[in-house]
């Protein structure tokens, strides 16, 4: 059972809450091998509509993983949300890396409108995240820019690659509490945050559930 975790780099300005929580991720590897019981690859997508998707397939070929937690930033919410649909659409209310702006189109034309998320027992892994004390839900609007992009895109390789199958979820993140005060914009005016240790916490739960399901 290997596992790839992806985040995202920069994004409105600023560093992705994802982007950091990876690289604190990165750092106890030893110790998310443990909880995992299997190698675990890392890795940082670009915040770009274009660069995004060769770099996933990349990540995926190298990796060859069992299964793919895919994160991302949600400045609006307050809670973290494992996805459960990702929709066949890319429309950018706000711009990507290289200022890409607006209705772009499918994702995948003639593919089919959506996709469902794969991971096993999502229902489990949010109450393992909760009974962590973290806030945490169930959310099955992925939006539509790089995060549900990334999740359709990842579940079509899932499919495509039968002899090598693996499954798939989004996590979304709220802001961290310092991007708040560094004036990071939010869907709402006095957004949620949810400390960096909380979401290293609901992190390794989700993870340590998924495995011991599986034995």
């Amino acid at each position: 059972m290997s596992l790839l975790i992806t985040g995202f780099g920069r994004f409105m300005g600023g560093p992705n809450c994802s982007e950091i929580l990876l690289s604190a991720l990165a750092a106890e590897r030893a110790g998310l091998e443990e909880i995992w019981a299997a190698p675990v690859a890392l890795e940082l997508l670009p915040v770009d509509v274009e660069a995004a998707p060769p770099a996933l397939a990349r990540a995926l070929q190298v990796a060859r993983p069992t299964h793919v937690l895919l994160m991302g930033q949600a400045g609006g919410r307050d809670a973290i949300c494992l996805e459960r649909v990702a929709r066949n659409l890319i429309d950018l209310r706000v711009p990507d890396a290289a200022g890409r702006l607006g209705p772009i189109g499918p994702i995948d034309p003639g593919g089919p409108e959506q996709r469902l998320s794969t991971w096993p027992d999502l229902d489990g892994a949010i109450s393992a995240a909760r009974a962590e004390g973290v806030r945490a839900e169930l959310s099955d609007r992925a939006g539509a820019h790089l995060c549900n992009q990334m999740l359709y895109l990842a579940l079509r390789a899932a499919e495509q690659a039968p002899e090598r199958p693996f499954v798939a979820t989004f996590l979304h993140l709220p802001l961290l509490p310092e991007q708040i005060a560094a004036g990071v914009p939010a869907a709402q005016d006095a957004p949620a945050s949810i400390p960096l240790d909380d979401m290293m916490r609901a992190a390794r739960a989700i993870l340590r559930h998924t495995r011991e399901a599986a034995v």
